[in-house]
């Protein structure tokens, strides 16, 4: 599987920068410690090796979003709020506790207890403004996550982030390991700023300026990163002396689980690992921050005769959707909205997305449908999106729909999707953070909406697009996207966004299908692993 945790939708451009690098240990991958760690877990000794397929471009938490960063940076920096036990639907407490004013637009923060450094000084207030403002003005691939936010300190327990706009959702980015908090005093010793004329990338790709239960021992980004205990961290003792992660193809990891010269793999084929023996390893499987999903036109002139509601309608019902999952591995499951089912405002069913030919047929009738072909645009050079492009044209079949297949390899697919001509497809939306507000792109008007030609009529009036037509179908569902916007606290926020999924449902030319899930596996006997949907493995966690 391609993605482990919640960084694809901003991460496009490093990612592809990234898979370029090579894999320097090749089919050896073997790493002096993890026998050891296997034997010594219990009295916190030893050294945890970790294969993975390490695509690093900088180890900078400013600067750094490769996937395979996130594990390395959850174990060297602390973050003002964490999510505990995989649970994505509720922020808590790490450095700091928060709170939220009514209208969404303050949170603040407030020391909680005393954190440590490396070198044995304390968190301060100073240290987490000049974190967050250096992640801002540096403008790397993470400054989004702080978009339109003003950082300032209060006083010397706590700083607040005021939003020019309403943001529920920025208890829910905090934890994010690109929002670590740095030693500011070591960090600017070395060139750190808070803008552009930032120097201290190249110090920290070396060397850890976090309070985590890490920090950096030995980096070579092409082929081994190791961690050593920090001695002065807060918590509770990290199990192990120190952690390596080694640079291993994906076909080789497995084999070195077996073997016990690895306690981790993180970039294992869901396949090969379901094929793990009981006295082999466990394979980890968790809900992954992607939806897939299937779009269509809903402008007439480019989705003709699928760009009709009813039709919609008749695909809901048409679809195999176990046979989707089943696509994408074990623990992949039926979406049943666009919002993953680990996030606050998840759907856990949906009666119009249900498998019911006859009621695909009723619709279909009503739609006017007369037979005439329906392109659908696919990624070609992906095995599973193949597969789920042939499982489509059965499905549309089965219920008298002619669809002819429009394979499309690399950035070919995503440019005729982006253009806004494409008739249907196949397309998948990664979490940029774990709150349905990274969603309201899929609502009326939204940026993928626009791609679909599903608009309202102020989002017709705005669109800059000649021939775009406003949709009955957007302003029915329009009001429920404003309710969501306007929703504050948890409890409203949560069925906010599940009476506007259903609302899609009913009327949205994006159709969910498959909430795929992330797997990691795991030599038997390590205590506290599980695959971590935000960071896809947390090394913190074992005990």
């Amino acid at each position: 599987m391609m993605n482990h945790g919640l960084r694809i939708g901003k991460m496009i451009v490093a990612c592809c920068a990234a898979v370029s690098l090579t894999l320097a240990l090749g089919a050896c991958g073997a790493a002096e410690g993890s026998k050891a760690a296997a034997g010594n877990a219990a009295s916190n000794s030893g050294t945890l090796v970790v294969d993975n397929q390490l695509n690093v471009i900088t180890i900078d938490p400013a600067r750094s979003f490769e996937t395979t960063t996130a594990s390395i940076l959850k174990a060297t920096y602390e973050t003002a709020l964490q999510f505990k036990n995989n649970d994505l639907t509720k922020p808590q407490p790490d450095v700091c506790t928060y709170e939220i004013s009514s209208d969404n637009k303050v949170v603040t923060l407030t020391l909680n207890g005393d954190h440590y450094f490396a070198d044995g000084k304390k968190v301060t207030v100073d240290d987490i403004v000049f974190s967050y403002q250096r992640v801002q003005g540096i403008k790397g691939n993470p400054s989004f996550y702080l978009d339109g936010v003003t950082v300032a300190k209060k006083d010397d327990k706590s700083l607040t982030l005021t939003s020019e706009t309403p943001n529920p959702a920025i208890p829910y980015i905090l934890p994010s390991v690109n929002l670590g908090i740095v030693e500011k005093s070591v960090v600017e010793a070395n060139g750190g700023t808070t803008d552009e004329k930032d120097g201290a990338e190249k110090y920290l790709n070396q060397h850890s300026a976090g309070s985590g239960p890490y920090q950096l021992d030995s980096v070579a980004m092409d082929s081994q990163i190791t961690l050593k205990r920090n001695d002065k961290f807060a918590g509770s003792k990290p199990a192990y002396d120190a952690v390596k992660f080694v640079n291993v193809a994906p076909t080789t990891e497995l084999t070195n689980i077996k073997a016990g010269t690895a306690d981790v793999a993180l970039s294992v084929d869901v396949d090969e690992a379901a094929k793990l023996g009981k006295n082999d390893g466990q394979m980890l499987t968790g809900t992954s921050g992607n939806t897939r999903f299937l779009y269509f036109n809903a402008n007439p002139t480019y989705g003709k005769k699928a760009s009709d509601p009813n039709f919609w309608k008749a695909v809901r019902h048409a679809l195999n959707y176990e046979k989707y999952a089943a696509v994408y591995g074990v623990g992949s499951k039926q979406a049943y909205g666009v919002v993953p089912s680990a996030f606050l405002g998840a759907l856990t069913s949906s009666d119009e997305n249900k498998y019911d030919v006859a009621k695909a047929k009723e619709y279909l009738a009503k739609s006017g449908y007369d037979g005439s072909e329906i392109k659908f645009s696919y990624a070609s050079d992906s095995d599973s999106a193949s597969q789920v492009a042939q499982l489509f044209q059965s499905d549309m079949k089965a219920i008298g729909v002619n669809v002819k297949l429009d394979g499309k390899a690399g950035t070919a697919r995503l440019d005729a999707e982006r253009s806004g001509k494409s008739q249907s497809g196949l397309s998948m939306w990664g979490a940029d953070y774990p709150d349905p507000s990274d969603y309201f792109v899929f609502a009326p008007d939204g940026t993928m909406a626009q791609r679909f030609g599903w608009l309202t009529a102020d989002g017709v009036a705005a669109s800059k697009t000649g021939d775009a037509v406003a949709s009955d179908s957007a302003e029915k569902v329009a009001p429920y996207a404003k309710a969501a916007q306007e929703a504050s606290g948890d409890e409203a926020r949560g069925k906010t966004w599940q009476d506007l999924q259903k609302a899609m449902n009913e009327n949205s030319p994006i159709i969910p299908i498959v909430n795929d899930a992330g797997v990691i596996a795991v030599r038997n006997g390590l205590k506290g692993a599980y695959y971590d949907t935000l960071n896809t493995f947390d090394v913190t966690a074992l005990h």
